[in-house]
């Protein structure tokens, strides 16, 4: 697709991709690896000039993860953005839907986020129909009392368990409490993509959380030499961690959840693929 700069006073969206091949590879693996080793943080590099109501990140992730096979729906303020829906469907050519129970994708800020059940959930023959939902963090802090957004990860693609630090999860209605109830559906649910500037992080529906004030109290009322869920040593770190492992040799299992989400954007990879060559 030819990379034409946005012009003022045209309809000429802002340039996609540099190189739709090689960019759009690497943001599938940056997705494919934060699903598969959940609540870890990947790179993920964007568009130079999407617009501004998406972001190099989340532009990366709709670019590489829509096209026309697939429905998406567009939340709070990305629903009213002129520039975003006709960006999204020049590069894309996605459906957009107006009902998030209709779509493959749907793309909000925390606090504009559907209810995770009245997402597609897909069923146990075809768990892989469950929805996407894709939140935008990007600059989000957090003057919540901790137990609000710092939770404890434990499934597949985690060892023994993991910190997470969420400041957006305090904006998402209940957020806690949907997961524990999305996790339990599991093989049908929904999964979470969770987008800055310039990474990706992702919660499968296998990741199941618990605030770190509960898990503690368990803790302490076990056994004597248990050890608090933070400031463990071989807890995983959602970021700054030196000892990270990478992605592959790694001991920990994959997540389940990987191939769910990700199968519904195979065909518009292989299709940028197709256009490169």
């Amino acid at each position: 697709m030819t990379n034409t700069a946005a012009v003022p006073g045209t309809a000429i969206p802002s340039p996609g991709f540099g190189d739709p091949t090689r960019d759009s590879q690497a943001a599938f693996r940056a997705i494919m690896d934060a699903l598969a080793h959940p609540t870890r943080s990947y790179p993920i590099v964007g568009p130079a000039e999407p617009p501004a109501g998406l972001g190099r990140g989340l532009g990366a992730v709709a670019l590489t993860l829509l096209d026309e096979d697939v429905a998406v729906w567009l939340g709070g303020a990305l629903a009213d953005d002129a520039e975003v829906g006709a960006w999204l469907a020049f590069h894309t050519g996605a459906k957009r839907v107006e009902d998030a129970a209709a779509a493959d994708f749907a793309f909000a800020a925390p606090d504009a986020a559907p209810d995770f059940a009245s997402l597609r959930l897909g069923t146990d023959e075809a768990p892989h129909l469950g929805a996407t939902l894709v939140l935008d963090v990007r600059g989000i802090g957090c003057d919540s009392p901790p137990h609000e957004h710092h939770f404890v990860a434990e499934g597949p693609g985690i060892k023994d368990s993991a910190d997470l630090d969420a400041p957006w999860a305090p904006r998402v209605t209940g957020f806690l409490a949907q997961w524990q109830k999305n996790t339990g559906l599991f093989p049908r649910g929904v999964d979470l993509l969770l987008v800055d500037e310039g990474s990706v992080s992702a919660l499968p529906r296998t990741t199941k959380l618990a605030s770190v004030s509960i898990r503690f109290a368990q803790s302490t009322s076990g056994s004597g030499d248990a050890q608090s869920t933070s400031g463990s040593g071989d807890a995983q770190s959602t970021s700054g961690s030196g000892d990270a492992q990478s992605t592959s040799g790694s001991g920990e299992a994959p997540s389940e959840a990987a191939g769910l989400s990700l199968s519904k954007s195979s065909a518009s990879t292989d299709r940028t693929e197709g256009q490169g060559a």
